[in-house]
């Protein structure tokens, strides 16, 4: 699926981030990754149970609150971030199960288009009308990007909520190329996406990374209730970093100033490979009529 299917004007944005295509989806809102171990095999497990449970169910209100109840005691409750709600009806959606998704949802398996939602915490509205902060903030060709880089909800859905660290990334291209990305330049070439794609996955594998589950669960929702934690530059005698959104989304710590210029050379070369891969602008003719005589030729952008 092309993500020109996922375009929608009647959703903050113009893209609609939350179901993308048969393999990528989002559950960040729904405290999908506010557990103990983030891990996708341990999310997996997780969700297939829940998944192959609730599919079991009666559908009926006592049933489903029950489900709930004996989910609780089952699964650790234990969160990294106490005030981050995370859903006990968040499984796995889709013909395939290969995606996340909302098991009250009308359109779920099993639901014969009956909206259960309002027996989640927030209630049916809520989960109906919430944006995350990304469908606001992020340009929309951005996050088309985004979408089609992605390869799975795993690791879509911990970085789509990244906003400001995805959109100091693609200002830093943009820097480099001396221009706005544009759809053309990224969405039809396999290099840059997957420069992209190299990007997104330092999120799992960032060497950096402070030795915490919170380093890798994002709270990101608007309260500020759990800031991202700053980079101390100055424990390395060093002053602030030019990819300091960057290392502080990917929650970074340094021991020392040649730890510090490492992550910033492996950032610079992705950069460096996604803006060396972006053909340069084109331009096309435009025939320029004065009336009479010979037309001039004159040059257009193109976008």
């Amino acid at each position: 699926m092309s993500v020109s299917d996922n375009t929608d004007n009647d959703v903050p944005g113009g893209v609609y981030l939350c179901q993308v295509n048969g393999l990528v989806s989002c559950g960040a809102c729904c405290g999908l990754y506010n557990v103990t171990t983030p891990s996708f095999a341990a999310l997996m497990e997780m969700l297939t149970w829940r998944t192959e449970t609730f599919a079991r169910l009666p559908r009926d209100i006592d049933s489903i609150l029950a489900f709930k109840e004996d989910l609780e005691v089952r699964e650790q409750q234990k969160r990294p971030f106490s005030e981050f709600h995370h859903c006990p009806y968040i499984g796995l959606v889709g013909r395939k199960r290969s995606r996340v998704g909302c098991l009250l949802h009308p359109l779920a398996h099993g639901n014969q288009g009956i909206d259960f939602r309002g027996l989640s915490f927030y209630g049916g509205m809520a989960c109906s009308v919430y944006f995350c902060p990304s469908h606001y903030r992020l340009p929309a060709v951005f996050k088309e990007i985004v979408c089609e880089a992605a390869r799975d909800w795993y690791l879509y859905g911990l970085v789509i909520t990244e906003t400001e660290m995805l959109r100091a990334f693609f200002q830093d291209v943009e820097r480099r190329i001396k221009r706005p990305i544009t759809r053309e330049d990224m969405l039809e070439n396999g290099k840059c996406l997957e420069a992209v794609r190299e990007f997104l996955e330092l999120k799992l594998y960032w060497p950096f990374r402070i030795n915490s589950v919170k380093g890798l669960c994002n709270y990101f929702f608007t309260d500020k209730l759990y800031p991202l934690p700053t980079v101390d530059y100055e424990a390395i005698g060093e002053s602030t970093s030019r990819y300091d959104v960057i290392l502080r989304g990917l929650g970074s710590h340094f021991d020392s100033e040649n730890e510090l210029r490492s992550a910033e050379n492996l950032l610079d070369g992705l950069i460096d490979k996604l803006a060396s891969n972006i053909s340069p602008l084109r331009f096309r003719p435009i025939r320029i009529g004065f009336g009479g005589g010979d037309d001039v030729c004159a040059q257009d952008s193109h976008s």
